[in-house]
């Protein structure tokens, strides 16, 4: 699957200026959209920090909290 292929989902980001300002610069000096940057950014950080105990955590808690309504769509 390319990542043209995948669905997205548009997410808005409060960034300092200088933060902004430096993404900018970054993007036009490598040629990459500041959307493919700060992608990338987020992909090596949940890589280092995103823990798998913890996704399966909050899966399993939205499982508890919506038990019910899943119950009655599971025949659907």
């Amino acid at each position: 699957m390319t990542d043209q292929d995948q669905r997205t989902v548009g997410v808005t980001l409060r960034l300092p200026v200088e933060l902004a300002d430096a993404l900018k610069n970054y993007a036009f000096v490598t040629e990459t959209s500041g959307n493919e940057v700060i992608k990338r950014a987020l992909v090596e950080y949940l890589k280092v920090h995103g823990r798998t105990d913890v996704v399966r955590a909050a899966f399993e808690k939205v499982l508890d909290q919506h038990a019910i309504a899943l119950d009655k769509l599971k025949d659907l």
